[in-house]
């Protein structure tokens, strides 16, 4: 019997140019730390890479394919992130998991701000966030809602309204647990806008006149969720 070849092994050819994909999203992502998205250009990534704009345009065709996949990229590390901290610990509770994982989400975006800003401000209106994109960072959506889920009481009045039905509707799109309570799931989108807006505000420096500790406000605004789903009073520890 005659051996075909494994088609699942890359050739070399396709192996270099992964690398090469890989650098030049690398040599992007360091223009887009040191001066922002708008700053990144074929031209000023050809320069970084020393190759020509002709070049780089046999792996991305336009700035918007580059931009994309800086963009898939991105919310793939926030949502690996987010989704590590959740099983981050041998044993924790549900509520223990919030904390962690708004903690792990907050210290991502103070690390990366302008990355962060490329996400949710820095890129054009109506460019909507590629397929991708969205089920990578739903990677760490997705244990938090499990959390909220677990300390969500049932409700036999869920699923009754506009808005629960809509909840519904996202959440077995994004492949929530199949019994989970559209409460939960407004909870979840709940938690992520303050965090959002908290550490939107933080990295603008907006509470910098104000002399508060955010991580202090963050670990408050936690607790309020928690408390409404259900859970006991947490105190996260936001320091660093």
């Amino acid at each position: 019997m005659s051996m075909s070849a494994n088609t699942e092994h890359p050739t070399r050819r396709e192996r270099l140019r992964r690398q090469t994909i890989d650098e030049i999203k690398q040599r992007a992502f360091e223009l887009v730390d040191a001066d922002g998205v708008n700053d990144v250009s074929i031209a000023s990534v050809g320069k970084a890479m020393g190759m020509t704009p002709p070049a780089l345009y046999r792996y991305f065709p336009s700035r918007d394919a580059l931009l994309e996949a800086l963009v898939v990229a991105a919310y793939a590390d926030l949502g690996s992130t987010t989704a590590t901290a959740a099983r981050s610990k041998v044993r924790q509770d549900a509520r223990t998991r919030v904390a962690l994982i708004a903690q792990a989400y907050r210290h991502w975006a103070l690390a990366h701000p302008r990355r962060y800003a490329m996400l949710f401000s820095d890129r054009s209106r109506g460019v909507p966030d590629p397929p991708d994109g969205i089920i990578a960072v739903n990677q760490g959506m997705l244990p938090l809602l499990a959390a909220l889920g677990e300390i969500t009481p049932p409700s036999s009045a869920d699923g009754t309204t506009p808005l629960d039905e809509a909840l519904l509707r996202w959440g077995q799109a994004i492949g929530a647990p199949a019994d989970i309570t559209p409460t939960a799931l407004r909870l979840g989108v709940l938690a992520w806008s303050r965090i959002h807006g908290l550490v939107s505000l933080e990295i603008a420096g907006a509470f910098d006149s104000m002399g508060m500790d955010v991580a202090l406000l963050m670990a408050v605004e936690i607790e309020t969720v928690v408390n409404t789903a259900g859970g006991q009073r947490v105190s996260p520890d936001f320091s660093g």
